[in-house]
């Protein structure tokens, strides 16, 4: 019930369509900021979806710097919601603000569909389990180079090894320097050593 009272005290008094180097400003001066949408319908009609506002018992029309303004329509669709009717020329761009008696004229930004911002999030949350899916199959595939590659090294390191042991003399082998032949084993000299004693 708070809500509904506020929001009934929030009156639109006038719009004020002022012609710019750029286009239009479209001012609402109301007692506080409302929520607007703008629908294009073409280039010379717009339609503001107002909410959170109502008409006083009489609202102005104020036309700044422009003769183009054909038509300013405000109708009363529901309780605290307001359709504004502009045809003028190249009225499309126009900018929407709102001033309150206290202040300056605020830019409002178009109210964003509770719609919008759940498929937003959901393209949002698409994109980040695509991104760390993308990362891991990455990782994985790295990982798998890394195994092969480690993998080529080593079959490399085992055949470079069984040839290295291919060329490498054998432990058991004859000898076949013949002043090595011709030297008595220790044993045999230290045997006939101490038969000589």
């Amino acid at each position: 019930m708070g809500l509904a009272v506020n929001a009934a005290e929030n009156y639109l008094r006038t719009v004020v369509v002022e012609g710019t180097d750029d286009g239009y400003n479209i001012v609402l001066k109301t007692d506080s900021l409302p929520e607007v949408k703008k629908t294009i319908k073409d280039n010379n009609n717009i339609v503001l979806d107002v909410k959170g506002i109502t008409t006083s018992a009489s609202v102005n029309a104020i036309y700044k710097s422009t003769a183009d303004v054909s038509g300013l329509i405000v109708e009363n669709v529901a309780d605290d919601e307001l359709k504004i009717y502009i045809q003028a020329k190249d009225i499309s761009k126009a900018t929407v603000m709102a001033q309150t008696a206290s202040g300056e004229p605020v830019i409002l930004s178009e109210r964003f569909p509770l719609e919008k911002i759940l498929w937003s999030v959901a393209v949002l949350v698409i994109l980040g389990m695509l991104v760390k899916s993308a990362r891991a199959i990455t990782d994985y595939e790295n990982s798998i180079v890394i195994k092969k590659d480690i993998k080529d090294r080593e079959i490399e390191l085992y055949r470079n090894f069984q040839k290295e042991l291919a060329n490498m003399p054998k432990i058991n082998c004859k000898i076949n320097n013949a002043y090595a032949t011709n030297i008595m084993p220790r044993s045999r000299r230290n045997y006939k050593e101490l038969a000589r004693r």
